[in-house]
């Protein structure tokens, strides 16, 4: 039971990182300055997936 609780302790706290993230991400959006570099839902991971989604936003917008 105490292995259930560490694990979905650990969990929360990941979704709150990328939580936190994506409410200053949006702020700055909101407010015109600069972003914040993405970050992914593990750690250790890069954010490079999010750039690509918001790349072919941009790209989508320009035609």
């Amino acid at each position: 039971m105490k292995l259930i609780s560490l694990f979905l302790t650990v969990l929360l706290l990941l979704l709150l990182r990328k939580l936190f993230w994506c409410l200053r991400w949006l702020w700055c959006y909101h407010h015109g300055r600069e972003t914040p570099e993405p970050i992914s839902f593990l750690p250790r991971r890069s954010g490079e997936t999010f750039l690509g989604h918001i790349r072919g936003g941009d790209d989508s917008e320009e035609e």
